[in-house]
């Protein structure tokens, strides 16, 4: 990935409480900086990690800030961050200029059989986790980028839909 191009992106980022609407002044706006990519907001997968990294930042008020980016309106995003995440900034990406320039993939139909997918799949439906439908591109996958000083340092793009990270394995 060509880190060059973060500082090179122009456009303005439509959000809600960004402390910048600029890629590269939002990627420096903390000494450590995740950027985390949801594959849509009515993905069973995304609310859990959702659900994980607000538990993080509860347990740990140091916790470095985390910038989901989704395919939503601004308004639906404020609506899906309220419930699960309140005060979280959030990126609207509806033209998917984010998700092209961080290369998010598409997952393929093969990867949608996955079974260690359905299984985690089943476990987050036990604990009252739902899919809906009608929130962009459901094929979309996901993408976690961790700067430090400005730098992109780590990254993990999901193969799958439920590729879901072991958060506490993050670089320390």
């Amino acid at each position: 990935m060509n880190e060059a191009l973060f500082s090179y992106y122009d456009q303005p980022l439509q959000g809600n409480h960004l402390p910048s609407n600029r890629l590269n002044e939002l990627i420096n706006s903390n000494r450590i900086v995740i950027i985390h990519f949801l594959r849509h907001l009515g993905c069973l997968f995304c609310k859990h990690t959702v659900d994980e990294f607000y538990r993080f930042r509860q347990e740990n008020p140091s916790f470095p800030p985390v910038y989901f980016v989704h395919q939503s309106s601004i308004e639906i995003g404020e609506k899906f961050f309220d419930q699960h995440y309140p005060g979280a900034a959030h990126i609207s990406d509806t033209s998917l200029n984010l998700y092209h320039l961080f290369h998010i993939k598409r997952a393929k139909p093969a990867n949608l059989l996955n079974p260690f997918m359905l299984w985690k799949g089943m476990q987050l439906t036990l604990k009252g986790y739902r899919n809906k439908s009608g929130f962009g591109d459901e094929l979309l996958l996901s993408g976690t980028f961790l700067f430090l000083d400005g730098k992109l340092i780590w990254s993990h793009l999901a193969k799958n839909p439920g590729d879901i990270i072991d958060w506490k394995k993050l670089p320390a």
